[in-house]
């Protein structure tokens, strides 16, 4: 007894075995816990190469309105071997089954996001998944892991494209006839969609609580538009459109079933701003500032007109995030934003002058570029809403038109090939960086009658002529339900209403962003 007494006494003995099992143990939880870290590491890199293949996507899609384009962006922004975020750390990397999908959803949709090109989708989703060794220092070998990481983006609703919009709406006489498809006169059905494309922007910075106008600009502006019309009206009473002196449809009566405008006195006009004859900015469209050096033509003397109403203003919010426009914005006025202001209206005798495109275009593309200066890094957008049927007679009976300076050679300034002039001027304005809309309202299949055999289009139509407008075919819009027209004019676009119109243009004017994968 008292030899075992004294064994289990005795403390003596050798730590090194315990010590050994217990370093296994420890070296075996660092070497997890570094493997975890690293699919952490791996996880996070595969879900950020999923966020920028959706985002490429569907900026391909905003951009070229074409599946094959998005489907081709998201290939390149995979980590799929080759591939711009291939990395040999996530090992093999693949999409997972149905990954890329284009996807048209309701809730984008509901918040005026279309769906667009031929099929068409308003998001890209992908899903993307990589097998992955974890490094475990091989105690317990190199186990593989599959990691998968899901992104959807929208085509746009991100943040703002910065821009200065320039938009040209067509006020010749016509434009008081009604369109029972829209529920009012076409020049109002044109305005509200003004006002649906201002209500879609952002007048200042996203940080700004409140914008804060001085002279009609926001401080931080961020989305500046400018209002133009065509024929041009005389500098003295321009401002008759922007100061709520019109009330809607003044001095016109539709005859229901005829479809026309029964014509007033001229007394009925007073309140409408006066037309002029056409005048002719050069067609380089540079430098000078609309309305001052382009006022006065060596060719055809004195000319104290415009085409410009409003300059580039920001003040049509007080906050970004809302809908209700800013009734002391001039800008706001002149789009019958104010209950019982008419708004921009066809001047006095507008019928007179015709529509001719090209002089509207090239003073637009000069305050594009003016604007461009003072804003450095900006967009500049260019909408043009007509029917495209450009007709501005030589002479009205012994008046004449067309200034002095025009000729009858069909390249501008030229009472001939007037639609192809209006290409050509919209052509010049995209090839100087601006993004050139078109919106067809209610296009003829025939007419351009001044372009038969004549100009830079020969046989041109006004449909044609609204599409080639526009610096690329996803830029072009149709509103062809108009009343009475029998327009068959149909772009790729799906929306036809100009509201719905304006809206898609306003979202066009942002950048793409990530949404929850469960939206439907």
């Amino acid at each position: 007894m008292r030899g075992v007494r004294s064994l289990l006494r005795d403390e003596s003995g050798q730590a090194i075995i315990l010590t050994a099992v217990m370093m296994v143990a420890l070296l075996g939880m660092f070497s997890l816990v570094a493997g975890a870290g690293y699919a952490l590491t791996m996880q996070r890199q595969l879900q950020a190469s999923t966020d920028a293949a959706a985002l490429a996507g569907a900026g391909a899609l905003q951009i070229n309105k074409s599946s094959s384009a998005a489907l081709s962006a998201v290939q390149s922004f995979s980590s799929n071997s080759g591939q711009n975020n291939a990395s040999s750390n996530l090992g093999t990397v693949s999409m997972m089954s149905g990954s890329p999908a284009l996807k048209c959803l309701s809730a984008l949709k509901a918040i005026g996001i279309p769906c667009v090109g031929a099929a068409p989708y308003n998001a890209v989703q992908v899903k993307q998944q990589a097998v992955i060794n974890i490094p475990l220092g091989g105690f317990i070998g190199h186990p593989t892991l599959t990691l998968t990481a899901s992104a959807t983006a929208s085509i746009n609703g991100g943040a703002p494209l910065p821009s200065n919009i320039a938009v040209i709406i067509d006020t010749t006489l016509s434009m008081n006839e009604q369109d029972l498809d829209c529920g009012s006169t076409q020049m109002q059905c044109a305005l509200t969609g003004l006002q649906y494309l201002m209500q879609s922007l952002n007048p200042c910075a996203q940080t700004s609580a409140a914008c804060i106008a001085t002279a009609g600009v926001s401080a931080n502006t961020v989305d500046r538009v400018s209002l133009f019309t065509l024929p041009p009206v005389q500098t003295s009473s321009v401002s008759v459109d922007s100061t709520c002196t019109t009330t809607p449809s003044s001095g016109y009566t539709y005859v229901a079933g005829i479809g026309e405008i029964v014509m007033p006195p001229s007394a009925a006009y007073s309140g409408l701003a006066t037309a002029t004859s056409y005048w002719f900015p050069p067609a380089g469209a540079g430098s000078a500032a609309p309305g001052t050096a382009y006022g006065v033509s060596p060719a055809n003397g004195s000319v104290t007109s415009t085409y410009q109403i409003v300059g580039f203003m920001s003040d049509y919010k007080t906050s970004n995030g809302i809908k209700t426009l800013n009734t002391s914005s001039a800008m706001v006025k002149a789009a019958a934003g104010v209950s019982g202001c008419g708004g921009m209206a066809p001047p006095n005798y507008a019928g007179v002058y015709g529509t001719y495109y090209a002089g509207a275009i090239y003073e637009a593309q000069s305050a594009l570029i003016a604007a461009l200066a003072a804003n450095p890094g900006t967009l500049n957008a260019l909408i043009i809403l007509s029917d495209g049927d450009s007709n501005a007679p030589q002479k009205n009976g012994s008046y004449n038109v067309f200034y002095s300076g025009a000729t009858a050679s069909g390249t501008y300034p030229s009472w001939l090939g007037q639609c192809g002039q209006a290409v050509v001027a919209a052509g010049a304005a995209a090839a100087a960086g601006t993004r050139v809309y078109s919106v067809a309202y209610g296009s003829p299949s025939v007419g351009c009658t001044t372009d038969i055999a004549v100009g830079s289009n020969p046989n041109i139509t006004p449909c044609n002529t609204m599409a080639a407008l526009a610096s690329a075919p996803q830029y072009f819009f149709s509103d062809y339900k108009q009343t009475g027209s029998g327009s068959t004019c149909v772009s790729s676009q799906p929306v036809t209403s100009l509201s719905a119109i304006f809206a898609a243009i306003a979202a066009d004017l942002s950048t793409p962003r990530l949404i929850p994968d469960n939206l439907t």
